[in-house]
């Protein structure tokens, strides 16, 4: 299940145990992966990049699934 919590420049989706924070960059939108408790996996990639900020969030995810 998706939840969002949103701020004026970033918003933040929690999914699956995870937060992705959404953020506007330079060259279009940022996704932070960031564990909300000790007993998950580190991720191997906890960033990524997206012209949208609807693909960022899809993007993230794909970083949650590997």
């Amino acid at each position: 299940m998706l939840r969002t919590y949103a701020t004026e420049a970033t918003f933040t989706v929690r999914y699956r145990g995870y937060d992705i924070e959404v953020s506007r960059a330079p060259s279009g939108w940022r996704a932070g992966v960031y564990p909300l408790s000790a007993g998950l996996p580190i991720l191997r990639r906890s960033e990524v990049h997206a012209c949208d900020q609807d693909e960022a969030v899809i993007e993230a995810i794909g970083v949650l699934r590997l």
